[in-house]
């Protein structure tokens, strides 16, 4: 399929979702890229130096995909957990970072905290470097991404999970208590299957999620089912006023 056959594709499955949910947020696809090489053609460079998870919504600030590579982050999470590497830190960063991250009334209580919780993650890139680069943009407009991310409340998010599983039976599973990015980019790459996540503190601000928002995420092999269903599950519940005591 050629590159304006997929596009036109992906314009149709996003419509139909958002004509669905109603989420008005874009739908932020990301495409792994083994080599620079495989960029597609017109895709911007990242302006500047950012984070992970805030390049999420810098995504409505561009009117074409960008893609960025580890030298664009300032966060070394935000490329470990993401499959672009370990990125070498002088030791004064890595000692701040972790005097941010532990201690009482931070993040975590010990660094031994930190890293059980880092390797109690089922689906990880494990720090690895497998993408020399990431391409970030809407749904409509990166072709062939790897995983598309929605920010949603949790009635939205209960709608695109009873699509996904309406015919197979297909539960969705969550996670909490890391980095939103160590969950929502490598899960469904690796696995092929959804997941969800509230995220964390600095990933929820810095990914611009109001209060009442998750963060679900899918392989994008899987939308073509989510946007089949929707018309075919019950929206809403309209239970006996004699229950609703």
């Amino acid at each position: 399929m050629n590159t304006g056959t997929q596009l036109t594709l992906q314009r149709s499955l996003a419509k139909t979702i958002r004509d669905f949910t109603g989420i008005a947020r874009d739908f932020v696809a990301l495409k792994f890229c083994e080599t620079l090489a495989d960029i597609p053609e017109g895709t911007a460079k990242y302006q500047g130096k950012g984070i992970y998870c805030g390049m999420w919504s810098e995504v409505r600030n561009y009117a074409e995909p960008f893609y960025t590579v580890p030298d664009d982050h300032i966060c070394g999470g935000g490329t470990s957990y993401t499959g672009m590497g370990q990125k070498d830190l002088p030791p004064k960063m890595v000692e701040v970072g972790w005097n941010m991250l532990v201690g009482e009334g931070k993040i975590y209580y010990s660094r031994e905290s930190v890293i059980a919780c880092q390797e109690s993650v089922p689906a990880s890139f494990k720090k690895e470097k497998r993408f020399e680069a990431t391409v970030m943009g809407r749904l409509e407009q990166v072709p062939n991404p790897d995983v598309v991310l929605f920010f949603c409340n949790a009635q939205r998010h209960e709608w695109l999970a009873h699509a996904y599983g309406f015919e197979s039976g297909e539960l969705m599973q969550g996670l909490a208590g890391l980095s939103l990015c160590a969950f929502v980019v490598p899960h469904p790459h690796l696995t092929g299957k959804p997941i969800f996540s509230p995220g964390d503190l600095s990933g929820r601000e810095l990914a611009r999620m109001n209060p009442d928002e998750l963060c679900v995420s899918f392989p994008f092999a899987a939308l073509e089912t989510v946007a089949r269903n929707l018309s075919r599950i019950k929206k809403f519940e309209e239970l006996p006023q004699s229950l609703l005591r």
